[in-house]
């Protein structure tokens, strides 16, 4: 009777854990579409809810407020499409950190392309944005095989410069509306690093 009563939890619990992730989904698209049609600031948890078709306890169950969506729907996408294009074996090379590069180029293109409204971005956007770059390329140095003491300057340190740098010139680049190509602009940003972050690091950045 015991198994029979774990299959029977097991089973229901599974119930609820597909409603849940379609709930998210649902969450999610609701407030990409609203917030391409009117904003971020403009958008509302009730304006999320309805059009999502859940009442706004639902939408509290899963999220404290529409910034900790913001935040999962911005992440998110970054991590698809730096998915996209680096390879599960990706690391500190110049290679990945070029593709890495053309990623972030897209999805700023994408986000001011697909934008109506430029109020629609939120400070939030560059702090995801930022951090999402920097957590990759700490995992990437951490495989860097060199003892602390011969890093002129701290990992961490060198990781978060370049997502400051990359971040800063790709959303400048994508308000000018691209007047240089994606392709130009990854090479530029790939020279700024390699002329700086790659002599902090020890044996620099393999091709």
């Amino acid at each position: 009777m015991s198994v029979d009563g774990g299959a029977v939890t097991s089973t229901a619990e599974g119930q609820r854990d597909r409603r849940a992730r379609r709930t998210v989904r649902l969450l999610k698209q609701s407030f990409r579409e609203l917030v391409e049609e009117k904003g971020f600031d403009a958008v509302t948890v009730r304006d999320i809810a309805e059009r999502a078709d859940v009442n706004r306890g639902t939408f509290y169950a899963h999220f404290p407020d529409k910034y900790s969506l913001l935040d999962l729907v911005i992440r998110e996408k970054l991590q698809a499409m730096l998915g996209a294009r680096l390879g599960p074996d990706a690391g500190w090379r110049r290679r990945d950190l070029r593709l890495a590069i053309v990623a972030v180029l897209a999805h700023f293109q994408d986000v001011y392309g697909g934008c109506r409204r430029r109020e629609s971005l939120h400070p939030m956007f560059e702090q995801a944005v930022q951090q999402e770059l920097a957590a990759l390329f700490r995992r990437w140095l951490s495989t860097v095989p060199a003892p602390p003491e011969a890093w002129p300057v701290p990992a961490a340190t060198v990781a978060s410069a370049i997502s400051w740098a990359i971040f800063g010139a790709a959303n400048e680049w994508a308000r000018e509306k691209q007047a240089v190509s994606a392709e130009d602009m990854s090479d530029r940003l790939l020279a700024v690093v390699l002329g700086g972050a790659a002599t902090l690091t020890p044996g620099g950045l393999p091709d």
